[in-house]
Order: structure tokens, then sequence, then C-alpha cells
């Protein structure tokens, strides 16, 4: 990454004072679980929105020169508690987090940022909360002890709420500030207690297809989702979907009505799955592994009915190609609607995976894909020397 060290020298004529990097991630399992105080498995991917940022004396008015390299665009707004405002722009993330830590009694600075993403945008990896918490960390630097490590992921949840529109959980923050390099995170949604858990096999690998099919949570959807769900609670008459088991939902199916009744099911049985594929990662039966994921993805697209016809035909070809083709399961990630496949695969057979299923795609579909493999990797931090040439 010393390209952008670079790139800011050019843009702002000194060097940088601080870059932060974070990444994205994907959900291996436990979808639409998180805003139910339920149980998530993502890791942090080999991706990452990189920040290179310095202060700048503002005068009297302190303000912000944002510049993203990947989308060409440049944009400058004032830093005063309560005059930030949402206009649909990329910065809306970024302005975010600045209004939680002015809210939190940060002192005013102008800053320069120049941003740069190889994190794919709107295909469920989490690229605008990678945005988040990079900022997160840049703004930790102003004033260590305004905000601790441990508050970011809720502050940025917070910042998205408000910013963005979207009633999104806390899987992806927590995720992007904690992930360890070689782990998944194991994440109980209610307490925020993590469990790091060990995902080493050198022979096996998770591979990311993204199908290209544009997603929008802003649309709406989402928030339906949410709301269905809460409808259910209240119906029920409990907090969360997490109070509920499946047995809870399977009495309550006439009162719920359809709709409301598929959302539960999805949710308690995902939870259950959640759970059970943490406990076939520590067997290393990944054939049960892989068993979850299909079953996972199969709610989610009947019950939750969040997929479409694009991730459906990834996730048929995959089941196809089996085991013996070196696929153990494969899912929907992210909120839906779009995106990308995850899938548990023999990490020697992954150029012959891919190119199976990048012509049969493009058979059904007309479209192309893009795919690759990650390892899990760690959480946000602030780089040196030898950690920018290393990413």
């Amino acid at each position: 990454m010393n390209e952008i060290v670079e790139e800011f020298r050019r843009r702002f004529g000194r060097d940088p004072e601080w870059v932060v990097a974070a990444p994205g991630r994907v959900n291996l399992i436990g979808e639409h679980t998180d805003y139910n105080d339920g149980f998530v498995l993502p890791m942090a991917i080999e991706r990452h929105t990189v920040i290179a940022a310095a202060r700048r004396d503002g005068g009297a008015e302190p303000s912000i020169n944002a510049v993203s390299l990947n989308l060409d665009e440049e944009d400058e707004f004032a830093v005063e508690r309560g005059s930030l405002e949402s206009t649909g722009k990329w910065t809306d993330y970024i302005k975010g987090v600045l209004a939680e830590f002015l809210e939190r009694g940060l002192a005013p600075e102008s800053l320069d940022l120049l941003v740069s993403s190889d994190v794919p945008m709107g295909c469920g990896l989490s690229s605008s909360a990678a945005l988040q918490v990079a900022m997160a960390r840049v703004l930790q630097q102003l004033d260590s002890e305004r905000v601790s490590d441990e508050e970011v992921p809720a502050l940025c949840q917070t910042a998205e709420h408000k910013f963005a529109g979207v009633p999104v959980g806390i899987m992806d923050q927590f995720c992007i500030a904690n992930a360890r390099q070689n782990h998944l995170v194991f994440l109980d949604c209610r307490t925020l207690r993590a469990e790091h858990i060990p995902f080493n096999d050198p022979d096996k690998a998770v591979l990311i297809v993204d199908s290209k099919v544009s997603r929008e949570l802003r649309s709406g959807a989402y928030a339906e989702r949410r709301a269905e769900c809460d409808e259910a609670c209240r119906i029920m008459g409990i907090a969360k979907l997490r109070d509920a088991g499946e047995e809870t939902v399977k009495a309550a199916r006439k009162s719920l009505g359809d709709v409301c009744y598929r959302r539960a099911r999805h949710v308690t049985a995902e939870n259950s799955r959640t759970i059970e594929a943490v406990a076939a990662i520590g067997h290393k039966d990944w054939v049960r592994f892989g068993d979850l994921m299909y079953r996972s993805h199969d709610s989610l697209r009947n019950d939750f009915e969040v997929s479409c016809e694009e991730i459906d035909t990834l996730v048929d070809m995959a089941r196809n190609i089996g085991i013996a083709g070196g696929v153990f399961g494969a899912r929907m990630t992210g909120g839906g609607f779009g995106g990308c496949v995850v899938a548990l695969i023999e990490k020697i057979k992954a150029d012959d995976i891919v190119e199976e299923l990048t012509a049969g795609y493009r058979r059904a579909t007309d479209k192309a894909l893009s795919a690759y493999v990650s390892s899990p990797e760690s959480g946000a931090r602030l780089l040196e020397p030898h950690d920018m040439e290393s990413l």
C-alpha cells in the first residue's frame, strides 16, 4: 500500500500521519440473525479499505477533505457538532462516524483523507462497515481516550443507522474491528461475547463468488425483513427472536401468519445451525459444515426470501460439483438480493471450481462473475511500513 502514501504526497504535498486498514468480511453462516440477538460466524477477508490521513490547519472553521481513489470523487465538509447531514454520498459513512465521535466530545480538527479500497462495493462483503471502522481508527489517533476499541463496533453501527438509514446488526462492524488472522469470529450478538475459532486447515479454503448482481440495502427490503422479525416478536410476546426456540415458533404458527412464521422459523433454525457449525469445525467435520451451509441457503431462499435467481444458480452449481469436485457447501452471504456466494472448498481444486462456475454461470445467466479465495484476515489496524508492503 505504498502507493496510497505516494498519492497522498502528490495530492496534499506532505506525508500522511497515519495509514489505517480495515478488512471486508464474509459470513460463513448465521444470516439475518445479528439484529435478532442471535449467533453469527463471519471472518475478515484479505481485501481492505485503507485511509491515509493527516491533520491540516483549518483556521476558525475546521473541515474534512475526503478523496476516494476508487470513485474518483472528492468531498469537503465542515467538522462541527450538529452540522453534519446525510447527503446520499459515500462520505455519509465517514460523517456518521465523525458525528458520533463529536457527540462524545472529540475536539473538531481539519483533516485530509485519501481512501482506497479493494473490497467490492454492493455485494455483501461490508465495504461500508470497513470504511466506517477505518475512519473510527483514524479518529482514535486524534484522541485515544475518547472512544475505546470496545466501543467502536456499536458506534459504527449507530452511525450507519443514522446516516445511511439502514437498520444493520452489529456483526459487520464487530468482525472487522476484532477479527484475528486464521480464525473465525463466533459472536453472540446479544452479549457481544466472541470466541475466535481456529480455521487453519491447509487443505481447505473459503471461496467468495461475486454474482455481479448489485444489492442496495437502502431500497427497503432489508428494513422490511427486520420489521417482520420485530412483528413476530410482538405476537409471541418476546424481546427478540433469540428468545424463541424452534418449537415455540411452530406452536405460534397460526397467530404469526405465514410471512412472520417463515421469518421466525428461519432465524431460530439459523441460530441452531450456526452453533452446530462451530461444533462441526471443532471436529473437522467439513461434510457436516457444508450441509449446514446448504440448509442455511435453502432457508434464506424459501423462508426469509432474500435470495435471487442468479445466487440460487450459483449455489445449485456448487451442489452439482459436489464433494467429489471439491465443494463441501455453499450459500448466499450478506443481506441478500444479490451480492456473493460463499463456499467451503478443497484448496487444491480452487482453480477448477472457479473455472466450472464461471462457464456455467455465463451459460445460465449471460453474466460474468468474479471469484477469489481468502484466508481469515486480521481486523482493522494502524499500519506500520512493513504492513503496507504486505497488504
